[in-house]
């Protein structure tokens, strides 16, 4: 029983050691805190913030497709010419006017959906 005993306090006396050889070095980005029992407690670190690339990329493509199934269906020239009815209207109408404007990727998708139709 003494020498799990004395075993145990040495592995707790190694965990607090490198808990101080890291918190001196700033080298850990874990976190430490001990429990009401008295157990110490490691945390990993959080993850920072990270940019979801794929769902930019799968908003862009919903975005396109959507532009290109309704000029397909409006037709280009009617497409523009409502467009276009939003430019002289309110800020938010502006920029909702800017974003619909007909583009080269949207002008594609709406000849590949006329194509197949």
């Amino acid at each position: 029983m003494t020498d799990s005993y004395n075993e145990f306090h040495a592995r707790v006396a190694r965990i607090y050691a490198l808990k101080d050889e890291a918190s001196k070095d700033g080298s850990s980005p874990a976190s430490y805190g001990t429990t009401r029992d008295g157990h110490l407690v490691i945390r990993g670190a959080r993850p920072g913030f990270r940019i979801p690339w794929t769902g930019i990329l799968m908003v862009l493509v919903a975005v396109f497709m959507l532009k290109g199934a309704v000029m397909a269906r409006l037709g280009p020239d009617f497409y523009k010419a409502q467009v276009g009815r939003l430019m002289p209207s309110t800020v938010l109408e502006q920029v909702g006017a800017w974003t619909m404007r007909p583009d080269p990727i949207s002008s594609w998708v709406a000849r590949q959906i006329k194509s197949l139709s």
